[in-house]
């Protein structure tokens, strides 16, 4: 009988303790939940002006859903996340923003892609990377300032000084292979969907 009571009494302390952790989680979760919303909005804010530094403003464009979904089959891990068209202070449309997702080494990488309305990678901004230090986290430094001010193309990954052509090759980071082809992937993906949604002003 006393077996059954102690039982029964840890079995509501347990309840008691799992209750309140519950609560304390949500209430934590709510007051932290704006915040972090807002910091990725600002991550993502300078991320889009860093690849249309001219742009005054960054409207939303509905992503459509069946050229992303080619992009993911045909670039294994990638992800169109959004597609913005950066618009420049007359108004006039200057090119678009695509943000991509694409697993690296660690984990995922997010940034975006300038592309112009002409076909021309402004840059690329990354927005969140946890690769290896020294390594993949090199990437920001290595790999985004060899796209600039190129022809969007497809891009391939060379590693060991085996660069022989600039507009379609990227060098990959010493040590960093897995990341460097993340990355460029990415681009590639980003590419494929202006190719098939947005050229033309489609």
């Amino acid at each position: 009988m006393n077996d059954t009571k102690s039982m029964i009494k840890n079995a509501l302390i347990l309840f008691a303790i799992t209750l309140v952790a519950g609560v304390l989680l949500g209430l934590v979760y709510q007051v932290t939940k704006d915040p972090i919303a807002y910091q990725d909005k600002l991550a993502q804010d300078k991320a889009n002006q860093s690849v249309f530094a001219n742009a005054k403003t960054f409207e939303d464009i509905e992503l459509d859903e069946a050229v992303a979904a080619m992009v993911s089959s045909e670039r294994g891990g990638v992800t169109i996340e959004s597609v913005k068209k950066a618009v420049d202070e007359s108004g006039a449309a200057a090119g678009y923003v695509i943000q991509v997702k694409s697993k690296g080494y660690g984990d995922f990488i997010e940034y975006t892609v300038g592309i112009t309305n002409e076909g021309n990678i402004n840059g690329i901004s990354i927005i969140s990377i946890a690769e290896t230090p020294g390594l993949g986290m090199n990437a920001d430094k290595v790999i985004t300032p060899q796209f600039a001010n190129k022809a969007a193309t497809t891009f391939a990954v060379v590693k060991n000084g085996q660069l022989t052509d600039e507009a379609t090759q990227i060098e990959a980071i010493s040590g960093a292979t897995i990341t460097s082809r993340a990355v460029t992937e990415g681009v590639n993906g980003a590419v494929s969907y202006f190719e098939n949604a947005l050229k033309g002003g489609n």
